[in-house]
C-alpha cells in the first residue's frame, strides 16, 4: 500500500495549494483519504494525484466547482463526454460575446441601442415565400428582454407538452413580437407551436406572404438579432411592400446545434395604389 501524503506534499505534486484543498474537501469535490484524529492533519493518497490535477485544469477552462462536482465521480468516457460538451458551450459563448460587442460598439458610436443602422444587416439574404394557414397553439406574455429566453423556453416547453395530447407539432417553434421587447419594453410576445387540428388548436394563423432571413446561432440573442429584424424590414421598403402582421422569430423542429437554427420573418401584403 503506498505511504500517504501530508497536504504540503499532495499540494506540491498536484499543483494546487493547500487553501484550494481544504476548500475541495468541503465542497465534496476531493476529500482526504484519512484524517488524523488527534491533530486533524489531512493525508491523501497517491491515487488521487490523477483527480486532483483534473480539477485544476477544469478550473483552468473556468469551469464552476457545481459543474466539477458533477463530472469527477463519473466513467472516464462520460468525464470526457462533458468536457466536450463544455468546449462546445464555451465556444457558442464566445461566439456570443463577440457578436455583442460588435453591436456594442457601433451603438455607442452611433447613439442608438436599438439595432437602427446596424452595420451587420446587410450580410443577411433575405427572400420570399408564401406560409400557409397554420393552427396553432399558443400563449402571450409579456417580458423586457433580459428575461425573454425563459419566457419563450417556460412557454415552448408546456405548448409542446400541451402538443403531444394533440397529435404533435407539425414544425417548429414560433415567437410572434405584438409589441416591442427591449431592456425597458415588453412586448407582448406570442409563443406559439403550430399543430396538426384546428379543431384543436387556440387559433389559426391565416395565410400570408412572407420575407426571411436566415440567422446564425450566435446572432440568435437580444440585441443582436435586431440587425435581422431590421434587414427584413429595410428589405420590404425596397421591394414596395406593407407589413400585413407582426414580425416573428420560427425555429426549426429539428436542433442542429445548441441553438436552434431561426429565421426572421415578417408578412408583408402588396401596396395598394
Amino acid at each position: 500500500m503506498a505511504e500517504l501524503m501530508t497536504i504540503g506534499e499532495f499540494a506540491t505534486a498536484t499543483w494546487l495549494s493547500p487553501k484550494a484543498l481544504r476548500l475541495y474537501d468541503q465542497r465534496g469535490l476531493l476529500s482526504p483519504d484519512a484524517v488524523d484524529p488527534f491533530n486533524g492533519y489531512r493525508k491523501y493518497s497517491p491515487t488521487q494525484i490523477q483527480t486532483a490535477r483534473l480539477i485544476t485544469m477544469l478550473r483552468r477552462m473556468d469551469m464552476s466547482l457545481e459543474q466539477i462536482g458533477g463530472l469527477v465521480d463519473l466513467a472516464p468516457s462520460e468525464q470526457a463526454a462533458q468536457i466536450g460538451r463544455y468546449r462546445e458551450q464555451d465556444v457558442e459563448l464566445h461566439a456570443r460575446r463577440q457578436s455583442l460587442a460588435r453591436f456594442l460598439e457601433h451603438a455607442v458610436e452611433n447613439g442608438s441601442m436599438d439595432g437602427e443602422g446596424q452595420p451587420g444587416a446587410s450580410r443577411f439574404e433575405v427572400a420570399i415565400r408564401r406560409v400557409p394557414a397554420l393552427p396553432i397553439l399558443t400563449a402571450t406574455r409579456n417580458t423586457p428582454a433580459r428575461d425573454l429566453p425563459d419566457v419563450i423556453r417556460i412557454n415552448a416547453e408546456r405548448l409542446l407538452a400541451l402538443a403531444e395530447d394533440r397529435g404533435g407539432a407539425t414544425s417548429g417553434l414560433m415567437v410572434i413580437y405584438h409589441g416591442q421587447v427591449g431592456w425597458e419594453s415588453d412586448g407582448p410576445i406570442e409563443v406559439c407551436v403550430p399543430i396538426k387540428e384546428r379543431s384543436r388548436a387556440h387559433r389559426v394563423e391565416p395565410e400570408h406572404k412572407a420575407l426571411f432571413t436566415s440567422v446564425l446561432a450566435e446572432d440568435v440573442q437580444f440585441p443582436q438579432i435586431l440587425a435581422a429584424f431590421e434587414a427584413v424590414h429595410m428589405r420590404a421598403v425596397q421591394l414596395g411592400f406593407l407589413p400585413a402582421g407582426p414580425p416573428r422569430e420560427v425555429y426549426s423542429a429539428v436542433k442542429d446545434g445548441p441553438v436552434p437554427r431561426c429565421e426572421v420573418a415578417l408578412p408583408v401584403a402588396e401596396r395598394e395604389d
